[in-house]
């Protein structure tokens, strides 16, 4: 226990010692967040529940229980294929003109990993040179899943982060030419991802191994590339730096995995094998500490979400025990377990789902999100948004226009946050087993990356974070 506890004061120590100064936010009030959010994907937005029909995006958006869309594309899908740092804004100007048609809102998230331009690997002078490698990753659960080999960049790496950096500059800069930057929310937090906007890294879950014998070389191919905690933790806080830039004044959400989500390692390096309770807890002290270093840089204006909303069995209660500790905003997302054409689930698993009934069933799971720890007590805890699937939104008007009314009861207060509890640290378990002496086990001492150049203007000044302490250990959700 006090290794992962020494682990999250030392990374918290390297993200703080590597912050850059960045503009404040107080002279522009932040936006109102709150409502159901349409998921926007290229599926929705260019096909019909039925031939004849307007699409599945543009009827949910005309819907009066939503208030907005989440603008959810790859980074191809936006970046020319072979000009360097070049990009056509259609498909998201498409989205975000049918939210502005109505009047309402929307949010944006650039997923990474998988889907990063080539050029960005590709050598200077031609591209931008970022350093990278390859690993297996499976979504796990998912009918038909099948190992997909992915390229993706080191997280850490300077050339990479200034190529995300200048995205969202222009991003940013897109928006404002166009008109549209006020109706903007908030910007999802991607720069580690791999197939989702989920926050995450390829990993070595013992409970995929056995079905998934190719994911066993990720913790190597991770130390070949030189992985460490503290070089991840300065990358994700230059990210935040950038993120924080190019838009100071929206918030910003965070889909988090909180089930194996990344590469088990000791603090010296050592790769964990085993038990899978000591990988699992070598993952989760990394998440929390990332959460940690967001919380501080981003006060105020920082939600943490899960992608997996189905019901109260299976709440993933470890990214709101990570919410509460960092005084952040909470949101969902539904489950996507019925797939494009039906969206979310009221039971079951990924792999065996089980379909929403009616009206009555659908509200369940939706006042689920919004009132996580149920909604008696006179200040209950309560969500700031949904994302739901358009399929979902049509199929039960009633019910989403229930949980449109009750996110908006009372007065938004973003100015004031709830305060921060100490951190959750999971529970201690058993020794890890190492991996076999052959194979390296340390790891080079973090060099932090070069920050493209800032337009220096002051921050807030840093919160200082809680030790860490022991409490019961939250559940985990595995997702997508």
């Amino acid at each position: 226990m006090r290794t992962f506890q020494r682990l999250l004061t030392g990374l918290l120590a390297i993200g703080l010692a590597h912050a850059t100064a960045l503009p404040g936010s107080a002279a522009t009030p932040l936006p109102d967040i709150r409502g159901i959010y349409v998921i926007g994907q290229k599926f929705y937005l260019e096909n019909s529940p039925m031939q004849g029909q307007q699409t599945w995006l543009q009827q949910a958006i005309a819907s009066p229980a939503v208030d907005g869309i989440l603008i959810d594309l790859d980074w191809t899908d936006v970046a020319s294929p072979t000009a360097t740092k070049t990009y056509s804004w259609t498909l998201l100007d498409s989205m975000a003109q049918l939210a502005i048609a109505q009047g309402k809102k929307f949010e944006i998230a650039i997923i990474t990993g998988g889907t990063t331009p080539s050029w960005v690997f590709t050598p200077q002078p031609q591209g931008l040179g970022a350093a990278f490698s390859n690993f297996e990753y499976v979504q796990a659960d998912k009918p038909g899943a099948t190992c997909i080999n992915e390229q993706l960049a080191l997280p850490w790496d300077s050339n990479y982060i200034a190529a995300l950096a200048d995205l969202l500059q222009q991003l940013s800069a897109h928006l404002k030419a166009q008109g549209w930057y006020s109706s903007m929310t908030m910007l999802r937090l991607t720069g580690i991802n791999t197939l989702t906007d989920e926050l995450r890294l390829p990993a070595q879950p013992p409970s995929a191994m056995a079905q998934f014998p190719c994911l066993s070389g990720n913790l190597q191919a991770w130390m070949s590339a030189g992985y460490t905690q503290g070089k991840l933790a300065t990358g994700w806080q230059q990210m935040l730096t950038a993120s924080l830039r190019a838009f100071p004044d929206k918030f910003f959400n965070v889909a988090l995995i909180t089930d194996n989500g990344f590469p088990a390692f000791m603090p010296d390096g050592t790769p964990v094998l085993s038990p899978p309770a000591a990988v699992q807890q070598a993952s989760a002290v990394l998440v929390s500490s990332l959460m940690q270093l967001a919380g501080q840089q981003l006060r105020g204006q920082l939600v943490l979400q899960s992608n997996g909303l189905v019901n109260l069995a299976q709440l993933d209660t470890t990214t709101i025990s990570l919410a509460a500790a960092n005084g952040t905003l909470l949101a969902w997302q539904t489950n996507e377990w019925e797939l494009q054409g039906g969206g979310a689930a009221c039971g079951g698993s990924r792999a065996s789902p089980v379909t929403c009934q009616g009206e009555g069933e659908f509200s369940t799971l939706l006042m689920t999100g919004i009132y996580p720890q149920g909604s008696s007590g006179t200040n209950p805890l309560k969500a700031s948004y949904l994302e739901l699937f358009a399929p979902n939104i049509l199929a039960f008007p009633t019910a989403v226009l229930k949980a449109h009314h009750t996110l908006l009861q009372g007065k938004f207060v973003p100015d004031d946050p709830p305060a921060p509890k100490p951190a959750p640290t999971p529970a201690p378990t058993a020794a890890a087993t190492a991996m076999p002496a052959s194979a390296p086990t340390t790891m080079p001492t973090p060099v932090p990356a070069a920050t493209p150049a800032p337009s220096a203007l002051p921050a807030p000044a840093a919160i200082p974070m809680p030790a860490p302490t022991s409490t019961p250990t939250a559940k985990p959700m595995p997702k997508s």
